[in-house]
C-alpha cells in the first residue's frame, strides 16, 4: 500500500507541475492578474483570466458564455449571475404566472415580464421586444440565448433612460 501511495503522490505532483507549465506558456491578456506558484524550488508566474477564476464561484456559471454571446459585458456578469439565480434559480423554463398583481407573467432565466416587454401595447402594437426584432413571440423568452438578448435590451434601455441598467430587476 505504501508503494501505491508514493505512486499516487508522484503522479499528482507530475500532473500539477505539468499543468502549471502548460498554463505558463499561455499569452496573458491585458485584463489578467498574475498568480505566483512555487513548484520544485522554482517560482513560476501563471496568468489567469479573472472571468475564468470568478466563474466557478458563480451561482449560474453555465449561462456566462451564453450571456457574453448575447452581448453582455464581462464586468456585468457578476450582477447578471445574481439576477438569474434570484429570478429563476438558473432554470430556463421558469415561468411566474401567479405573483404579479396585474396578472402578467415573468418568463425565463431573467424573468422578463410579458405585459411590459412582449405583449402588444398602444405604443408597441407588436410588443416592444418584437418591434426591436429581438423575439417573435413571448414564448421565445424560454430560450436562454433569446432571454439574455432580451434582458440585455432591457438593460440598455434602462441604462439610457434611468442611468441604471439593472433597475428593472431592482438592483
Amino acid at each position: 500500500m505504501d508503494a501505491l501511495s508514493r505512486l499516487f503522490a508522484i503522479l499528482t505532483v507530475g500532473f500539477t507541475v505539468g499543468g502549471v507549465t502548460a498554463m505558463a506558456e499561455q499569452t496573458p491578456s491585458l485584463d489578467s492578474h498574475p498568480l505566483v506558484l512555487v513548484a520544485q524550488n522554482a517560482v513560476q508566474r501563471v496568468w489567469r483570466d479573472p472571468i475564468a477564476v470568478a466563474k466557478p464561484k458563480a451561482l449560474c456559471p453555465q449561462w456566462w458564455d451564453v450571456a457574453l454571446t448575447a452581448g453582455w459585458q464581462p464586468e456585468q456578469l457578476r450582477t447578471l449571475d445574481q439576477i438569474i439565480y434570484r429570478e429563476s434559480r438558473c432554470l430556463t423554463q421558469a415561468h411566474n404566472t401567479t405573483l404579479n398583481a396585474d396578472g402578467s407573467t415573468d418568463i425565463g432565466l431573467t424573468q422578463v415580464n410579458d405585459r411590459s416587454w412582449c405583449l402588444p401595447t398602444r405604443w408597441y402594437p407588436n410588443g416592444y421586444l418584437q418591434t426591436l426584432g429581438k423575439i417573435n413571440y413571448c414564448k421565445d423568452l424560454f430560450d436562454p440565448y433569446l432571454n439574455l438578448v432580451a434582458a440585455k435590451t432591457l438593460y440598455d434601455y434602462s441604462e439610457k433612460t434611468h442611468g441604471n441598467g439593472f433597475k428593472p430587476w431592482g438592483k
